[in-house]
C-alpha cells in the first residue's frame, strides 16, 4: 500500500466519533417532564431545534402567565396589546389543558377609547371562552382600570367546575343572579376592588363547598356577608374606604365555619361593620380586635347596641389565639384592655394600633399580677403610633420587665425617630432590667416597618422599608 494512503487511513482512524443528540432520543414522557422544569417562555423557545421538538411543549399542562412576553417598550399601547395578542395566541395554538393563567401588564386600559375597551373585553371574553374548556384551575385576573367601563366577567367562568384557586381585581361579576354557578373544587377565592350585590355574593359563597381562603379587599355593593363555610380557614375583608361612601358592609355573620383559622379585619372595617364570629375553637391570628367596635366573638367578647364598649367573659378565654393585634384609643381604658388580654392566655405575638395617650391611669400596669402568658408564650410585641413619656412608656415597660421569653419589641412612633430620641425612650424602658436578656428593642419613625412584621400588616401598609436600630 502506498505510504500516503496508510497515512490517510490512520488520521481517519484518529478523527472522534461524531457526537450524538441523546437528548432527542429520549422518550416523549421525559423530555415533556424536562420541559415542565422551564418556564413557559424557553419551552416554546425548544420548538426551533427540530422538527422532533416541535410540539414536545404542547405535552405539557400550559402554566401562562402575561410577563412572558416582552416588547422594548412596555409602555407603548401597540405594544402592550401585542403582549396580549401573543398571550391568547398561545392559549389558542395549546391543544392540552391551562391550568394557570395570569394576567396583569394592563397599565393602558386608562388611555382606552370605549370603542377600544369593548374590542379589549370581547378579546378577554373569547379568550375566558378558551380557558374553561381547557381545564383552567388557577385563574387571576388584574385589569387596573376602576372607570365606567370595568371588566364585566362572562358567564362561563360561573360554571366553570375545574377552578381551585381565583383573584380577580378591577371587575364586576353580571348583574343577574348568579342561580347556576358551580365550584365544588375553589379553595381560595380573591375579590379586591370588585362590584357586587349582596345576592351575588351569596350565591357565589354558597357554590363553593371547598372555600378555605376568602379574601374580600376593597370591595363595595354589598351589605351583608353571612358565611357558612365548613372548611374556611382564612377570611380576610378590608376596605379603605369611608362611612359615607358606603363601600362597608353593614354586617359579617361567620355563622358556620368549625375550621378557621385566621380573622383578619381591616381597621376601618371593624369600625363601620357589626363582625359576629361564631366558632372560635380553632381560631390562631385575629386582628384587628376593636373593644369599641360592634364585635362578637364567641362567647368570650360582645357588645349590646346600649354598651360604648366591648365586654368581656373572662371565664371562655381563646386558647388557641397566637397573634392578636389590637385597635386602642384615647378612651379606651387600662382595666378594659387588662381583661381582654388575659382572654389570650396562649399569645405569641401582640401588635397594638393606637395611643393611650393623655390617660388617667398612671401607675396602673405597675399593679398588675403577671398575665401568665409571658413566661411561656409572649415572644414579639408591636406598638403603632407610639408616643413615648407617659401611659404608653409604661406599658411597654411593663412588658420589658416581665416577659420572660419576650425576643423582640418594636416601637413605631408618632414622630420622626432622632438618635436622642432613641436614646431617651431606651433609657425609659429600663432595658438593664429586662426579663429576657436576649430582647431586642427596635425604636422605628411613622409607620415604617417591615410589611411582615404581623399577619395583617401587608393589607394596611405597602412597599415599607424596614429601617431603626436594634439593642
Amino acid at each position: 500500500m502506498h505510504p500516503s494512503s496508510r497515512q490517510r487511513r490512520v488520521e481517519a482512524s484518529s478523527d472522534p466519533q461524531p457526537q450524538m443528540d441523546l437528548i432527542s432520543n429520549l422518550p416523549d414522557c421525559l423530555l415533556s417532564s424536562i420541559l415542565s422544569l422551564l418556564l413557559i417562555r424557553d419551552a416554546v423557545r425548544t420548538s426551533v431545534l427540530s422538527s422532533r421538538w416541535r410540539d414536545l411543549w404542547k405535552l405539557n399542562p400550559l402554566h401562562l402567565d402575561d410577563s412572558i412576553v416582552k416588547f422594548e417598550k412596555q409602555d407603548s399601547y401597540q405594544n402592550w396589546l401585542k403582549i396580549h395578542q401573543a398571550v391568547s395566541h398561545i392559549a389558542f395554538i395549546h391543544p392540552g389543558s391551562i391550568h394557570c393563567f395570569h394576567i396583569s401588564q394592563l397599565k393602558e386600559l386608562a388611555f382606552l377609547t370605549r370603542k377600544e375597551m369593548r374590542t379589549f373585553h370581547r378579546d378577554v371574553d373569547n379568550l375566558m371562552k378558551i380557558l374553561t374548556r381547557k381545564g383552567i384551575r388557577e385563574l387571576d385576573l388584574r385589569f387596573g382600570y376602576r372607570g365606567e367601563l370595568r371588566y364585566q366577567l362572562p358567564s362561563s367562568i360561573l360554571q366553570c367546575q375545574t377552578l381551585c384557586k381565583v383573584s380577580l381585581s378591577d371587575c364586576y361579576f353580571p348583574p343577574s343572579p348568579i342561580v347556576n354557578s358551580s365550584f365544588p373544587n375553589l379553595r381560595e377565592l380573591t375579590l379586591e376592588f370588585v362590584f357586587l350585590w349582596d345576592h351575588l355574593l351569596n350565591c357565589l359563597l354558597k357554590s363553593c363547598a371547598q372555600l378555605e381562603v376568602l379574601q374580600l379587599i376593597n370591595c363595595s355593593g354589598f351589605q351583608y356577608v353571612r358565611l357558612n363555610c365548613a372548611k374556611l380557614q382564612n377570611f380576610t375583608i378590608h376596605n379603605l374606604g369611608s362611612r359615607a361612601s358606603g363601600s362597608h358592609p353593614k354586617e359579617v355573620i361567620i355563622e358556620d365555619a368549625p375550621e378557621l383559622r385566621s380573622l383578619r379585619l381591616g381597621e376601618k372595617t371593624v369600625h363601620h361593620t357589626r363582625i359576629s364570629v361564631q366558632h372560635v375553637q380553632k381560631l390562631e391570628v385575629l386582628g384587628f380586635f376593636s373593644m369599641n367596635g360592634s364585635m362578637q366573638i364567641g362567647n368570650t367578647f360582645s357588645k349590646p347596641h346600649n354598651q360604648p364598649q366591648i365586654s368581656v367573659n373572662a371565664s371562655m378565654g381563646l386558647l388557641t389565639v397566637k397573634k392578636l393585634a389590637i385597635l386602642v384609643g384615647f378612651d379606651t381604658t387600662f382595666s378594659l384592655l387588662s381583661a381582654v388580654l388575659r382572654c389570650f392566655p396562649c399569645l405569641e405575638t401582640l401588635d397594638i394600633k393606637g395611643s393611650f395617650y393623655p390617660a388617667p391611669d398612671v401607675g396602673f400596669w405597675e399593679q398588675q399580677a403577671p398575665f401568665g402568658f409571658f413566661e411561656c408564650h409572649l415572644k414579639s410585641i408591636t406598638m403603632i403610633e407610639f408616643v413615648g413619656p407617659g401611659t404608653d412608656m409604661e406599658f411597654a415597660k411593663y412588658f420589658v420587665q416581665h416577659g420572660k421569653v419576650l425576643e423582640r419589641i418594636t416601637l413605631i412612633c408618632g414622630q420622626h425617630v432622632t438618635e436622642s430620641w432613641s436614646t431617651t425612650l431606651r433609657r425609659n424602658l429600663c432595658l438593664e432590667n429586662r426579663a429576657a436578656r436576649h430582647l431586642k428593642v427596635q425604636i422605628l419613625g411613622p409607620y415604617v416597618y417591615h410589611p411582615n412584621s404581623c399577619e395583617w400588616a401587608p393589607l394596611f401598609y405597602n412597599d415599607l422599608l424596614q429601617s431603626g436600630s436594634a439593642n
